[in-house]
């Protein structure tokens, strides 16, 4: 299945709360997480439908934080989470950025991000509202080191 991976456009918000929909990530602006930052986006697309998408935030000139990641549920599995993934570490790197934090709430996704990325537990934060997991009341907090990350991958090359 063919698929691109682009930056958002200035009228993507309403499809990309949409494809955060089925993973309750989709109450936007809330206290869990402020107005999308279109500029900061990217969407999975299969020919003109947007099937998935990835956001971040530039904390400072050297962190980061990612904001949403979500694929329909009927595209999982194809490596477009993945694609997504790469797209805003890409952005965020070129931007000079060293150290990425992440929260998640999904134990599989939590596995995930340290498997592929080398992220490491470093605390968890209370939710503020239903956001995410229903069952879960807080978010596990993970950081990576990004400049690390892109030397591994220099080096395999």
């Amino acid at each position: 299945m063919q698929y691109t991976i682009e930056r958002a456009g200035s009228n993507d918000r309403d499809e990309i709360l949409n494809i955060m929909r089925p993973w309750n990530m989709h109450n936007v602006p809330s206290p869990e997480m402020d107005e999308l930052d279109l500029d900061c986006f990217f969407v999975a697309k299969i020919d003109d439908t947007i099937i998935g998408a990835s956001g971040y935030k530039l904390l400072s000139p050297t962190q980061g934080k990612t904001t949403l990641l979500s694929v329909l549920p009927e595209f999982s599995g194809l490596g477009i989470g993945k694609a997504l993934q790469n797209a805003r570490l890409d952005a965020m790197h070129k931007a000079g950025v060293k150290t990425v934090t992440t929260n998640a709430d999904r134990p599989r996704t939590i596995i995930w991000y340290m498997k592929h990325y080398g992220y490491r537990q470093v605390g968890t934060l209370k939710k503020v509202c239903s956001f995410g997991l229903p069952d879960v009341n807080y978010w596990t907090t993970i950081e990576m080191d990004l400049e690390n990350y892109y030397q591994t991958i220099d080096e395999k090359k």
